[in-house]
């Protein structure tokens, strides 16, 4: 609000550590804490600054209402009562008699209204939550209370369930954090996994053990491969060598002589093809006859 009070201007009220400014702010809330004392919800006033023309003080005027289905329209009520409560005493000229209190200028008396403060549910919600979390609040009237609620919010209809967890309230939004027991590890976007402790570490220690035998196979193979080329041969000229020695001109057939032996013929590395045998040749075996030595 806004009013000019009776009074001259000095340089010292452009210093709000001065003694003469000091002084008539004391003044001018006390005697705007009688004005005002009937208002509903009228707590104190507050001097935003004074500026010359007579005395011009601007100031905010603190009040505290209950919440209620009609707030906008009681709230313009408040404004058009403290100015009439002002009015009233400025028009009363015996109260400027007395210096101890101030002479208003009727017609100086102004409610700013450039900066309005929104009193619907939704507005108040988001100047009550904390920076951030604006998006995440939503009203919830209950007979002539609000609340200011969120997802995470026990008995509001939609809330998360967060079955063996807790719903916390993060600057992404609602999300749960799930609990564990001694017997059971809880997870999932609801907490709605139960895994126990029995079984997850079974689990964990089977892997670990086929993580180290697949690590134990592989050094294996990469030593065995290093000492075959410190030798001067590798498992791929091996693998060629077989190949090499194919016979595709007899079926089931083929020579291996990649490998060295001590010379003896074993029995396993003859194949015989029938097919290339004459069945209609006559065998003869000459009797075997003793000789004395």
């Amino acid at each position: 609000m806004e009013v000019s009070v009776q009074q001259d201007f000095s340089p010292e009220l452009h210093d709000n550590t001065s003694k003469a400014y000091l002084d008539f702010s004391n003044t001018f809330r006390n005697q705007m804490q009688k004005i005002y004392q009937n208002v509903q919800g009228f707590k104190e006033v507050k001097i935003l600054s004074l500026r010359s023309g007579s005395i011009v003080v601007d100031y905010l005027v603190l009040l505290e209402l209950p919440f209620s289905g009609q707030l906008e329209s009681e709230y313009d009520q408040m404004k058009t009562a403290l100015v009439e409560k002002l009015q009233n005493v400025s028009q009363d000229q015996d109260s400027c008699q007395n210096n101890q209190s101030l002479c208003f200028k009727p017609d100086s008396i102004k409610v700013n209204n450039n900066t309005k403060t929104e009193l619907s549910p939704e507005a108040i919600c988001r100047r009550a939550a904390a920076q951030g979390y604006e998006d995440f609040y939503f009203p919830l009237v209950e007979e002539n209370r609000l609340r200011c609620v969120t997802k995470c919010t026990p008995g509001v209809k939609g809330a998360i369930d967060c079955n063996q967890g807790q719903c916390l309230l993060e600057k992404s939004g609602p999300a749960c954090r799930c609990f564990s027991t001694d017997t059971h590890w809880f997870s999932g976007p609801r907490c709605e996994v139960a895994v126990a402790w029995k079984t997850l570490v079974g689990g964990l220690a089977g892997a670990a053990a086929l993580l180290l035998l697949l690590v134990a196979l592989s050094v294996f193979l990469r030593s065995q491969r290093r000492r075959g080329q410190s030798r001067g041969w590798s498992w791929e000229d091996d693998d060629r060598k077989w190949f090499e020695m194919w016979d595709e001109d007899t079926v089931g057939t083929f020579t291996n002589l990649g490998f060295q032996d001590d010379g003896t013929v074993k029995e396993k590395d003859v194949h015989v093809a029938l097919e290339n045998v004459d069945t209609s040749v006559r065998v003869h075996t000459k009797r075997p006859e003793v000789s004395s030595l």
